[in-house]
């Protein structure tokens, strides 16, 4: 892709922005910034912009069709949805509209492992990256977490692992992984999607320029996922928890991968992670491992030592015999669900925030099974009061202070606290690791 000389609007200036910006200014480009926020409360994005090699022009406010007058493309961040009126314009236009992850990979050369899914994405994507540095090769893990993939374009590596969302995945075209991971598909963002199958399809989307020597990694429980296999261009490898003649697989204490006419066994007891949904990003990453050909001593390897992430599940502190979890990744009912689904001991669960759309009905069995209490916060609050309220004890509280605090008084000895949320943050947070810290900062001050 040429972009020197180009005008080139770039569409929200938060990380993702601002870092396309940067690399197309170093290119040549001439870049026009935009933001629907106010200007005072850009200044920082501003003052970044008016850096560059060529000082890029700046919009702020309230949108308008104007400021697409002489452009040549448009990069969106993730942030803006399809139906943002400036993007349809520029459709109808005819102006090429790209994602950053699309216009990093126009000028990648490094092989990609890409992985999407509703859940388990960033234990998949770091574990996935462990695994290949235990095995010596130089790898990058980015994406939607850590550095946007536009960061890692000019560096020198084997592998990039990439975690990427539905969102980064709407715009792109020439995009490629050489090895692509659908992890799973539930209710999510429903907000910005008119249902499942429209959001399953963006996801969809990881698949779209996969040639057929690439390997496309889907979990062959999941209905939905598993329907993609016969569209695919890519071969086709699977994990799940039924037995099968290729791919990956679990029985009681180990995961067992099958391929090329071999098996090989890789123990549970070898496995640093929690809970059941990771035991399958653990079949997932094994997947990706032998795609990109890796030994299975260094999967063993890295297994053993990979602590998870933070956020997700993460153990907080033992106090007068309950112990604290901190899963405050656990943004939406399907990723709330394994979690529950992880511990036999009675829950004192503290949830809610912004509603995401789509109901909480599918944590109902599990409520009613594992929870002794719910705490419930936030906008979402008495939404979730009136789903689920009656199948346990429930109280309302106003903040997260008060959470910890009643869920303190509400543990008994064997207990697990446990902050799951089902909901974004941003009523009361930046983002869910700051709701995260603060839990874990409320918990340690008990």
């Amino acid at each position: 892709m040429e972009v020197e000389g180009k005008r080139i609007l770039v569409l929200g200036l938060a990380r993702t922005g601002l870092a396309a910006a940067r690399f197309l200014a170093a290119r040549g480009a001439r870049v026009v910034g935009a933001d629907a926020r106010a200007e005072d409360q850009m200044s920082q994005a501003r003052d970044e912009l008016s850096r560059l090699p060529v000082p890029a022009a700046c919009h702020f406010g309230p949108e308008r069709t104007a400021w697409l007058d002489g452009v040549d493309a448009v990069v969106p961040s993730p942030g803006v949805p399809r139906d943002n009126p400036l993007l349809v314009e520029a459709v109808g236009r005819g102006t090429e509209v790209l994602s950053e992850i699309e216009l990093a990979a126009r000028f990648s050369r490094t092989p990609m492992v890409a992985i999407t899914g509703t859940n388990g994405k960033t234990t998949t994507t770091r574990l996935v990256a462990a695994v290949l540095e235990a095995a010596g090769l130089r790898v990058f893990a980015g994406g939607n977490i850590g550095r946007p993939l536009i960061e890692y374009v000019d560096g020198d590596w084997d592998w990039g692992v990439v975690e990427v969302s539905s969102f980064q995945l709407e715009w792109v075209r020439d995009f490629r992984p050489r090895v692509a991971l659908y992890l799973n598909l539930s209710e999510d963002h429903l907000d910005r999607y008119d249902g499942l199958s429209s959001y399953g399809a963006a996801k969809a989307r990881i698949f779209a320029a996969q040639q057929p020597g690439d390997v496309a990694v889907l979990n062959r429980d999941d209905p939905w996922v598993w329907s993609l296999q016969d569209g695919l261009d890519a071969q086709v490898v699977s994990f799940g928890w039924s037995r099968a003649e290729e791919g990956a697989f679990a029985t009681a204490d180990a995961i067992v991968w099958r391929g090329g006419g071999a098996e090989e066994r890789f123990p549970l007891s070898d496995v640093r992670l929690r809970g059941v949904h990771n035991v399958e990003n653990v079949m997932a990453a094994v997947c990706a491992a032998k795609a990109v050909g890796v030994e299975g001593r260094h999967i063993r390897a890295a297994t053993r030592r990979f602590p998870g992430i933070e956020h997700r599940l993460e153990f907080v502190r033992e106090l007068a015999g309950a112990r604290y979890f901190n899963d405050s990744k656990g943004t939406n009912v399907g990723a709330v669900r394994k979690s529950l689904a992880s511990f036999d001991s009675p829950i004192v669960l503290i949830a809610g925030g912004v509603d995401k759309g789509g109901g909480y009905g599918g944590l109902a069995p599990l409520i009613r099974e594992r929870v002794r209490k719910l705490i419930l916060l936030g906008a979402s609050a008495e939404l979730m009061k009136e789903a689920l309220g009656g199948l346990t004890d429930t109280l309302v509280v106003t903040d997260l202070g008060e959470a910890v605090r009643e869920a303190r008084a509400a543990a008994h000895a064997g207990d697990v606290v446990l902050l799951s949320p089902a909901c974004s943050s941003f009523d009361m947070f930046e983002n869910y690791a700051e709701r995260g810290r603060a839990f874990k900062e409320l918990v340690q001050a008990l």
